[in-house]
């Protein structure tokens, strides 16, 4: 009986030791990762080099966009070469991210700026990547699933 009195009694502290919150400190190191994801990504796709954006990715990513697939990174680097030359401006803000050891959900809602001959559209939309840490310690894209759209100011 005391065999199994012991084992209930650790099975309870296991309970309680993982559903216990997360410490300030935990969650604005997350939330400092997550920040820095969003920025450097946005950044390297602002800075007009397709490359630097498509660097995040993995070899055999996928990334969705309006219901358009493209698997691995040559294709995404495409793709990201016949868009880089209209999408201007482009700006993040971080919506509900989440992180489970080696992934990270992450969505955002973005505007930015659609050049169209001598005319400037409106483009908007929300995205959700996943990113999944690599054996290096850094963080790449290996989803993203994209929607939008554009309208005239």
């Amino acid at each position: 009986m005391k065999t199994k009195t012991v084992l209930m009694l650790f099975a309870s502290i296991m309970v309680i030791v993982s559903c216990a919150p997360k410490t300030m400190t935990t969650v604005n190191k997350d939330q400092a990762l997550f920040d820095s994801l969003l920025k450097v990504s946005t950044d390297a796709y602002n800075s007009g080099n397709p490359q630097e954006f498509v660097d995040f990715f993995t070899d055999d990513a996928l990334r969705m966009i309006n219901g358009r697939s493209f698997w691995g990174k040559d294709s995404i680097l495409a793709f990201s070469k016949s868009m880089a030359p209209f999408v201007k401006n482009l700006k993040a803000y971080l919506g509900p991210t989440t992180l489970d050891q080696d992934l990270i959900q992450m969505q955002k809602y973005f505007t930015a700026d659609i050049i169209k001959g001598k005319s400037i559209l409106k483009g908007q939309g929300l995205a959700t990547f996943v990113w999944k840490k690599q054996a290096d310690n850094s963080w790449k894209i290996v989803l993203e699933i994209e929607n939008y759209s554009i309208k005239p100011y």
